[in-house]
């Protein structure tokens, strides 16, 4: 014979990991998501470091002083 209780038991156990399941993947979908979106905007970044390293490079600078300067902004850049 079957014990109802148990049977009772284990359906609500197994509803409460269905519902726990289509938790989880639901947030890892949105983690893929803003993956995705950091992603984008990590490749912006780098080509707009990439475009203020170029207008550096091809500054015809005659000031040492300067030169200096323009060097040290580009590493900071190369940091962000």
């Amino acid at each position: 014979m079957v014990d109802i209780d148990k049977a009772l038991m284990a359906i609500e156990e197994k509803d409460k990991w269905e519902k726990r399941e289509k938790k989880i993947l639901q947030e890892l979908e949105q983690v893929k998501k803003r993956k995705k979106e950091l992603k984008k905007e990590s490749k912006k970044l780098k080509e707009r470091i990439q475009e203020c390293e170029d207008a550096l490079r091809s500054m015809n600078l005659t000031d040492q002083n300067t030169s200096g300067a323009y060097i040290d902004l580009s590493e900071e850049l190369k940091r962000m």
